[in-house]
């Protein structure tokens, strides 16, 4: 196994020695690997048939559904499901949480539908440019929707702003080649460009690209958090972290990953990848090396921390799992 580590990671082991404490044990991917049934699941919640996208918000935890279109609505301190909200068809890009709103992508009727949550129902719904065909993930940021657009361009090669008052579509920034994924982070939008293998980073004030930085092949769904920019490569299964003050990739962990969906998380001190076969992989942001990863399953596919915990959509058989994310070192 191949672990590059920053001068930050290094300076860090080397205090942590000279001050007399342990340096932290790197394991290697064998040593890492446990099988599902020792996953420390503290509880199961039914939503069939077919749960994905996750966020939080207003002490709940929102999933997306497509098998029917709907959103559902789990109470974070029972585990109980507390309303199922209808929306349009073909949830495709993720699910937000923001100005006192959840936010979920359609690409059944290329719409963005604005839940409120006082009511658990949709209040609005705003024309976006999008469009069967693609699974990704939009971000907000500075009042905007930054929606991958695949109806100007069935590549996917540029990134809409939607204004999240209006609706009026305001920019279109060329990012790459197949961009599906956009995140906030860092006081910047980044967009992973999998026909490419970069990640574009747009300043969302001047709607203008700042960087374009190489990462592994194919890269798709990421993370902001921990310190950095944490990026899914779904070739080799392997995750690349980007330092958002020099724009430069300064780790590759090989988790031995690929997938053609997946996911990835960051919270709680450490980075969280989820693909079918292997839905908990724990990425210790310290030494940029893997200390978990259960082996195990199929179905697995978005996770996400919040409420003290992890959380994995199962969407063979339509369960929410809720994780005892410090039981997992």
């Amino acid at each position: 196994m191949r672990i590059n580590y920053p001068s930050m990671v290094l300076s860090a082991l080397v205090a942590a020695c000279a001050s007399g404490g342990a340096a932290l044990k790197v394991r290697t991917l064998a040593e890492a690997q446990r099988p599902l049934g020792e996953l420390p699941i503290s509880a199961r919640i039914s939503i069939p048939s077919s749960a994905d996208w996750i966020t939080f918000g207003f002490g709940s935890v929102w999933v997306v559904n497509y098998r029917p279109d709907r959103v559902s609505r789990i109470d974070g301190s029972t585990n109980r499901v507390t309303a199922d909200i209808g929306i349009g068809p073909n949830g495709c890009l993720g699910i937000v949480e923001a100005i006192d709103r959840i936010w979920v992508a359609t690409c059944g009727d290329g719409t963005m539908n604005e839940i409120d949550p006082r009511r658990d129902s949709v209040v609005r719904r705003i024309p976006i440019p999008i469009r069967r065909g693609r699974e990704g993930a939009f971000a907000f940021a500075n009042g905007a929707f930054w929606v991958p657009d695949n109806v100007a361009d069935s590549g996917s090669s540029t990134v809409a702003k939607v204004d999240a008052r209006s609706g009026a579509v305001t920019a279109h920034i060329v990012t790459g080649a197949r961009s599906d994924v956009a995140i906030a982070g860092f006081g910047s939008v980044w967009v992973a460009s999998s026909g490419e293998n970069a990640v574009v980073r747009i300043d969302p004030e001047r709607n203008a690209v700042v960087a374009r930085i190489s990462v592994g092949g194919s890269p798709k769904f990421m993370a902001a958090g921990e310190g950095a920019i944490w990026v899914q490569n779904r070739s080799d299964g392997s995750v690349s972290r980007i330092d958002p003050a020099s724009n430069r990739e300064v780790a590759r962990i090989e988790a031995k990953a690929p997938t053609r969906a997946g996911d990835i998380a960051a919270g709680g001190g450490a980075v969280w990848l989820s693909v079918d076969g292997k839905p908990v992989t724990r990425i210790d942001p310290r030494t940029n090396s893997v200390t978990r990863q259960f082996v195990g399953g199929t179905g697995a596919d978005a996770i996400r921390f919040g409420l003290g915990s992890v959380w994995v959509a199962d969407h063979r058989i339509g369960e929410l799992w809720r994780i005892d994310a410090p039981r997992i070192r």
